[in-house]
């Protein structure tokens, strides 16, 4: 074997993917855009709309007042006796 096969046997690259995607992510900022998407889409799927339905569900406890017919959680149907600050009292 001579010195210039050596030398060509040590420098063999392997091939490099080139496309734009495998550039984007074969560096160091994998991770961190990775970790920023799953976060997007955390707050997308659940955790805005959860805010929208408690921000509907107190409009809605808001607007009650006496006379008003409601379905507790419990399932029961009642009518609003009377309104305070905390609290509605029920009659079932």
């Amino acid at each position: 074997m001579f010195v210039t096969d050596a030398l060509a046997q040590g420098t063999a690259t392997t091939p490099v993917d080139s496309s734009p995607m495998a550039q984007f992510f074969g560096g160091g900022l994998s991770f961190p855009v990775m970790m920023a998407l799953m976060f997007a889409i955390l707050y997308f799927m659940v955790i805005r709309p959860q805010n929208r339905e408690k921000k509907k569900l107190q409009q809605r406890v808001d607007a009650l007042k006496k006379g008003d017919k409601v379905l507790t959680t419990s399932g029961m149907f009642a009518t609003v006796v009377s309104l305070e600050a905390d609290r509605a009292i029920l009659r079932i």
